[in-house]
């Protein structure tokens, strides 16, 4: 990565994420009575935090009618505790999908058909392919792709919410070849197209739906702060879609039992119920989990991590993704409540400390 992406890669990371007082003017909520107002300050005191108004917790409370100050505002979360949390000089190195499989051998990964790194061409195993090979390559590579000839190519890096994500239909062999010819002067994976389970397909047929499973390494243990699926519109592949500008993405949270908790939510805060919708019941539910937490282990600069795990057409999960750099907190808070649950306290014991709380949390923010 050149100089310049790695400072926009840097930025990203230390940006404020959303603002509540715009979701408050485009979607108004109920006003915060002076004993939630009290509760909220008096919590955040803890912790030497104060918030200028109380606009997150406003706009959490209306949304989910849940009403507990530890929710965590997003102003708080980026960057403050994932700076604090995850080692952000590394990020570019481990965010790489090519690499998936290298850095993180001890899951499963969708199917790679060829590698695009720097400039070079690579089979699936990482054999060096010449120009002179890319005819027996790009062969191999179509009877790979079964009957839907259908190839998905991802930009590596910064590819996040769906974006730099195509569906490509091949007819040839000289088609792949071509493919992978015009896509030399950046790095993607080329990858086969997976085939979702039933229980997946039920949220939107023709998006990959995924649970975003939110994970913390704390002592030592591999902790799961909350899971909620996310899916997609119908007509688009992706889970998180973006049309006229507007990010559209749906969620619903999950119960510890493997259940649907049914609180289907979208980024403006809509309950949207999918049409199709029938099963609640999560199937091999604990593998899902226990691949999260696996996935973990591996990733040691990173203590807060966000896995895209869906389920393929047997019920196996597979990783789509996982996210070190910012995973979002708004959207599963609006699923399943405050970001980390029962387990707030411990989260943000870090900042209890004066050092900590002045080197993470901007001084608007500070008591």
């Amino acid at each position: 990565m050149d100089l310049y992406s790695r400072l926009m890669y840097s930025r990203s990371f230390d940006a404020e994420y959303r603002d509540a007082g715009t979701f408050l003017a485009q979607h108004p909520q109920p006003e915060l009575s002076q004993a939630d107002k009290d509760e909220i300050d008096s919590y955040w005191r803890q912790f030497g935090i104060r918030f200028p108004d109380h606009s997150w917790h406003q706009m959490f409370y209306g949304v989910t009618g849940i009403h507990d100050p530890r929710f965590i505002p997003d102003c708080i979360a980026f960057p403050p505790i994932y700076r604090h949390y995850n080692d952000r000089e590394c990020i570019v190195g481990w965010d790489d999908k090519n690499l998936y499989d290298r850095l993180v051998p001890n899951i499963t990964f969708p199917q790679v058909l060829a590698h695009i790194y720097k400039g070079k061409a690579y089979d699936k195993d990482w054999h060096y392919c010449a120009p002179d090979d890319l005819d027996h390559v790009a062969a191999s590579i179509f009877n790979e792709t079964g009957a839907s000839h259908s190839i998905i190519i991802k930009a590596t890096r910064g590819s996040q919410a769906g974006k730099g994500v195509r569906v490509i239909e091949v007819n040839s062999p000289d088609e792949v070849k071509a493919l992978i010819q015009h896509n030399l002067d950046h790095d993607y994976v080329l990858q086969q197209r997976l085939v979702q389970s039933e229980f997946m397909s039920q949220f939107c047929s023709t998006s990959v739906n995924i649970f975003r499973i939110m994970t913390w390494r704390h002592q030592g243990e591999i902790k799961v702060l909350s899971t909620s699926i996310r899916y997609g519109v119908e007509g688009f592949f992706t889970d998180v879609v973006y049309i006229k500008g507007e990010e559209i993405v749906h969620t619903v949270g999950v119960n510890d039992d493997g259940t649907v908790n049914e609180r289907f939510i979208s980024l403006r805060g809509r309950e949207e119920k999918p049409e199709h919708y029938h099963d609640r019941h999560i199937p091999n539910y604990q593998a899902v989990i226990d691949m999260a937490k696996r996935g973990h282990e591996m990733l040691l600069p990173f203590d807060l991590v966000g896995w895209d795990i869906t389920l393929d057409q047997d019920n196996h999960p597979v990783c789509i993704e996982y996210n070190i750099s910012r995973p979002g907190t708004q959207l599963y808070q609006f699923a399943n409540g405050p970001f980390a649950g029962a387990l707030t306290d411990e989260f943000l014991a870090f900042l209890k400390q004066e050092n900590n709380l002045k080197r993470f949390i901007p001084a608007k923010y500070r008591i």
